[in-house]
């Protein structure tokens, strides 16, 4: 009885261990930048991040400031930050930075 027990206990275990190191965590990067501010009473900023016409992330921040998205891997178009739509890669665990164009101010 006693090693019909360990062995329950045993498979039980090892059903947790393989739980546990199959990923459910979301292979994403980071796309981060900061926005333009042309005068002192900029608007806000929408940066929105596509995939084709799929909008996959998007955020509102202040004129000038920084701005930080998510996403899965691959190539996406950044919009938002003046001029044209800017294309990305995104890699797992990456961090990719799109700044606004210096030239979209003047």
């Amino acid at each position: 009885m006693v090693r019909k027990l360990s062995a329950l206990v045993l498979v039980v275990l090892a059903l947790a261990l393989v739980a546990c190191t199959t990923s459910t965590v979301k292979r994403t990067g980071v796309v981060t930048g900061l926005t333009a501010e042309c005068t002192v009473a900029s608007p806000p900023v929408k940066v929105s991040l596509y995939s084709g016409p799929t909008l996959v992330a998007s955020t509102t921040v202040h004129a000038g400031a920084s701005y930080k998205l998510s996403a899965a891997a691959g190539t996406y178009q950044v919009e938002g930050l003046g001029g044209s739509p800017e294309s990305v890669t995104v890699r797992t665990g990456r961090t990719v930075t799109v700044n606004s164009p210096i030239l979209y101010c003047q």
